[in-house]
């Protein structure tokens, strides 16, 4: 006896069938963290698992996901990966992968793989993840590269797996162009492992309620999505809404400027105005550029909707060709985060004025501070890795700002006894800045200060990759800035995005920058100071100058 159709439009069956989905995504991420090989992938939860309909579009994304991740994924599928290789050119247990920065993430180390699913010979859905993997060749991942050629190896779509079996020329071609083969192998493998994990269950899912595709329940649930999001866009008053920030860049600032355009139920954000391409490894590409303002304006809109391909559509953007967001093919990217990371805190600032209760202070996390350490140990055996270090989260309308925490990525750290297992570092001091944070009636989150130690006998490569350190991140309604970050090498000031090499026994000293504050200091609660001080986040003196307080109350004081 057949089981009765379906009805994706009952709410009840869509919420359930919802959290299966996402059940199925988390089951993969999973995997991909419990097998990797690299402390990036493993300790950093620097990837993301995202199922997709069989046109593509993205349906359901693990719980912790990366935001760029999880919008560049079905655009690169839809883009480039299918019109590649469409479902008649498939095979079960083929795999798909490329690290294309024009069509993934926007830099060669983030590797973009794709599965289809099939169902009685047919490609039903596709199985995706994303992956920052611990290295792709040529120079390590720093900013000083003057062309993309110069950032590593760069392979297009090809078959990884075809019909099962390895494709082992592209294996071995990515093996010999890598510094860490092992780890890399095995963060592919680790791709491959959670891709089928997801194939394998979405079957399931689809047997338990006698379906034979997925597209029609895609189509109920992104009609949702789509839907409410237009709603939230007609509440907000039709307009052009403009902001510009200035950044360090790499050899002199860059201006990034957002026009927000709101027309009844769409918004599109033009960054015209913003600086040319520079040469050095800071170019933001086209889906990394696209995913963050999509991320942001989902943040302001509509944060609790079920985040997929529906919540996206009414939301476009344009950059100009040429423009570092929008950069010709051949530069370098490696470093992207570093300008697109502040995409969303631009965008915050534009809408301040209409939504002033949403939005957050600019982010010492954007961009994340990274440290690339790459050097040979002991005994020759070369090693590799990259610690996250992140600053102060910006303020909110009802919060200060949370206190070292990365916004956007939503990245991890490696924990300090991982990451000392492998690199041969010490890290000696890792403490919160008092006063760094930016004051107003909410505090933005404070930075941090990390000292770590070259304790190897041959020297240490460092490549550096910071931002906010000329201009430190802004307040919001009227809030203030937060302090600016630091780089120096044995008490020197150091170039914030360059390599930094040190001898034995040095020290290599990082002040992430502190968030911006929300509303204006004078509104600040008596109270919030005095706990703050309390707590020894700011300082007596930092309190009396920059709120007026002079001590405790004589309320207080009994």
């Amino acid at each position: 006896m057949s089981k009765p159709a379906i009805d994706f439009h009952d709410p009840i069956n869509l919420q359930v069938m919802w959290n299966r989905l996402i059940f199925i995504a988390d089951q993969a991420d999973n995997v991909l963290g419990k097998t990797a090989f690299s402390p990036i992938v493993r300790e950093n939860h620097d990837y993301v698992t995202v199922l997709l309909d069989s046109r593509g579009r993205a349906l359901a994304q693990c719980t912790w996901s990366i935001p760029v991740f999880i919008t560049s994924l079905p655009a690169a599928a839809q883009k480039y990966f299918l019109p590649k290789f469409p479902a008649e050119r498939l095979q079960e247990g083929d795999v798909l992968a490329t690290n294309d920065p024009e069509i993934g993430t926007g830099h060669l180390p983030d590797v973009t793989m794709i599965t289809p699913i099939f169902k009685n010979g047919k490609v039903v859905a596709y199985a995706g993840s994303i992956a920052h993997l611990p290295d792709i060749g040529g120079a390590p991942l720093h900013s000083e590269a003057s062309d993309i050629f110069e950032e590593g190896i760069r392979f297009p779509i090809v078959k990884l797996m075809k019909a099962g079996v390895p494709n082992q020329d592209v294996f071995d071609i990515i093996a010999a162009s890598v510094r860490l083969p092992t780890e890399v192998q095995g963060d592919l493998e680790s791709m491959i492992a959670a891709n089928n994990v997801m194939g394998r269950e979405l079957l399931k899912f689809l047997d338990e309620y006698g379906l034979d595709e997925i597209d029609g329940l895609a189509d109920a649930i992104h009609s949702r999505s789509e839907a409410q999001t237009r709603k939230a866009i007609r509440e907000w008053p039709n307009g052009t809404y403009s902001a510009e920030v200035l950044l360090d860049g790499y050899d002199e600032d860059v201006k990034l400027k957002a026009s927000v355009v709101v027309k009844d139920d769409a918004i599109h954000v033009d960054y015209a105005g913003t600086s040319d391409q520079v040469l050095h490894s800071i170019n933001c590409r086209t889906n990394y550029r696209y995913a963050h303002s999509v991320y942001a304006l989902k943040c302001l809109l509509d944060p609790e909707t079920p985040n997929n391909e529906g919540c996206i559509v009414p939301i476009t953007d344009e950059a100009p060709l040429g423009s570092i967001l929008n950069p010709q093919p051949w530069t370098a990217g490696n470093s992207r985060n570093l300008i697109g990371h502040v995409i969303p805190s631009l965008i915050f600032k534009a809408l301040e004025g209409v939504v002033p209760e949403k939005v957050m202070g600019d982010s010492g996390g954007a961009p994340i501070w990274a440290a690339n350490c790459v050097g040979q140990r002991d005994d020759g055996s070369q090693y590799g890795s990259v610690q996250n270090f992140h600053g102060g989260q910006g303020a909110r309308a009802e919060f200060d700002g949370l206190d070292t925490l990365s916004f956007p990525s939503n990245c991890k750290v490696t924990a300090i006894e991982m990451f000392e297992i492998a690199v041969p570092a010490l890290t000696e001091r890792k403490e919160l800045i008092a006063d760094s944070g930016g004051a107003g009636k909410h505090r933005g989150g404070l930075g941090q200060r990390v000292v770590l130690r070259n304790l190897g006998k041959a020297p240490m490569s460092i490549y550096m990759a910071s931002e906010r350190v000329r201009h430190p991140c802004f307040g919001v309604v009227e809030g203030q800035s937060g302090s600016a970050g630091k780089v120096s090498r044995e008490g020197k000031p150091q170039f914030p995005k360059g390599k930094v090499v040190l001898k034995t026994g040095e020290r290599l000293e990082v002040e992430t920058p502190g968030g911006g504050g929300w509303g204006r200091a004078a509104e600040r609660s008596r109270e919030l100071i005095e706990q703050d001080i309390a707590e020894g986040l700011i300082t007596p003196k930092a309190a009396k100058a920059i709120y007026g307080y002079n001590g405790r109350s004589a309320v207080a004081a009994e």
